[in-house]
């Protein structure tokens, strides 16, 4: 362009006795002429570059933290080479489980890019201050609370309470968990039912979790759904026989030092009845909001009406109740049959000013193995928990006003 300017201003002189300069004469040129069309080097296919890959490989989270590799500074390099792509990237620690899934979410997802055929991952581990960097972004360094814990975090507590043992509150966790996931909403899992935790059990997931420079990563169940729980730090079996000092301190610790990505939900099953653990979480966690777990039989309402009491003199919300093993369903008719009798769900909602928000029916053929916990997806229990998500999904958060 600036060329074409200098070869008009060289050739105008003036055509008139007024010295008024001619018309430019760009006779048969156009605006497609005047573009740069100096040859370059070949560029390559929409998205087969360097720039590209890198772009492409934001949609890849680390399977543990949660967030993609780009952003975590987990990419080191990449390397193209026809149709090959080698992309390097760096752990967290040099025995990380989840290599093979990282491989192959990296290969999925390359693999979509044009002209790509084949992709090579290469695996390093972090220097120790690249490690201490991340670390200190994701957990922020020690605190009080985790973030996710905070008032000011998006993350919604519901802490699924009874009176009393053997009503199915973990059953209620698990699954109300596994339902608000299917609903799209990120979720994760605190076991905080200390002495007697059970939610390792129920998914199947009897591992450590991953310790990096103190903080814990929480373990991810075959079924998709995070968790952390003290049952994965001691030997299945194994009794934990602590007073409630060192228990409070325990679950202080999995709301301080545990890697919680400040999901949609993190879903508190807590342990029965109106211990030091309920007070503590109350305490610890004001915006936590209680989902009442009770059968319909009349002790059992009695006891969960206690429960929830204690949660409104601790000032939290109870977010609704939830009536379990309300019915069973007759094979042969189809009818509802309430074992049990009572209205239970009812007697709980009247006494706390709340509402039922579900009545999860039994099934017969449940068999109550390790790892088989879920419902299935298609089954009347998984509907009404799913009913139950969406309502618990709609209700509006209460947020609390700092008083300045």
């Amino acid at each position: 362009m600036v060329d074409w300017f200098r070869r008009r201003t060289a050739r105008e002189e003036p055509s008139n006795g007024a010295g008024e300069p001619p018309e430019l004469d760009v006779g048969n040129e156009t605006a497609e002429h005047l573009v740069d069309r100096t040859p370059t080097e070949e560029e390559p296919a929409d998205g087969f570059s360097e720039a590209g890959v890198r772009e492409a490989l934001r949609d890849v989270r680390d399977p543990e933290i949660g967030r993609d590799l780009v952003s975590l500074n987990m990419i080191r390099g990449i390397d193209i080479d026809g149709a090959r792509v080698r992309v390097g990237v760096s752990l967290t620690t040099a025995g990380c489980p989840l290599k093979h899934r990282i491989t192959t979410d990296i290969r999925d997802r390359l693999k979509m890019i044009d002209g790509v055929e084949d992709v090579e991952v290469d695996f390093g581990v972090m220097t120790d201050e690249d490690r201490q960097n991340l670390l200190t972004s994701l957990h922020g360094g020690p605190s009080e609370l985790a973030p996710a814990f905070r008032d000011e975090s998006k993350t919604r507590i519901i802490a699924v309470v009874s009176g009393k043992g053997g009503v199915g509150k973990s059953t209620v966790a698990v699954n109300l968990a596994a339902a608000l996931d299917r609903a799209g909403h990120s979720v994760e899992i605190l076991d905080a039912d200390v002495h007697g935790s059970s939610i390792p059990v129920m998914l199947g997931s009897l591992e450590k979790p991953n310790v990096i420079e103190g903080v814990i990563f929480p373990i991810e169940s075959s079924q998709g759904l995070k968790f952390i729980s003290m049952g994965n730090f001691v030997n299945e079996g194994q009794a934990i026989i602590w007073r409630a000092p060192i228990v409070n301190k325990a679950l202080t610790q999995l709301m301080r030092d545990v890697y919680w990505d400040e999901p949609d939900f993190i879903i508190v099953d807590m342990p029965p009845g109106t211990g030091d653990v309920a007070l503590t979480v109350a305490q610890m966690i004001p915006k936590a909001e209680a989902l009442v777990v009770t059968t319909p039989q009349a002790d059992a309402a009695r006891v969960a009406v206690k429960a929830g009491k204690m949660a409104v003199q601790a000032h939290l919300k109870v977010a609704g109740v939830v009536e379990n093993m309300g019915h069973a369903i007759c094979p042969c008719c189809g009818e509802e049959m309430r074992i049990f009798g009572g209205d239970g769900g009812d007697r709980v909602a009247g006494e706390l000013g709340s509402q039922v928000m579900g009545r999860i029916p039994i099934l017969p053929d449940a068999t109550g193995e390790p790892g088989n916990a879920l419902f299935a997806e298609d089954s009347a229990p998984a509907r009404a928990f799913d009913e139950i998500a969406s309502s618990l999904a709609a209700t509006k958060v209460r947020r609390r006003i700092k008083v300045l």
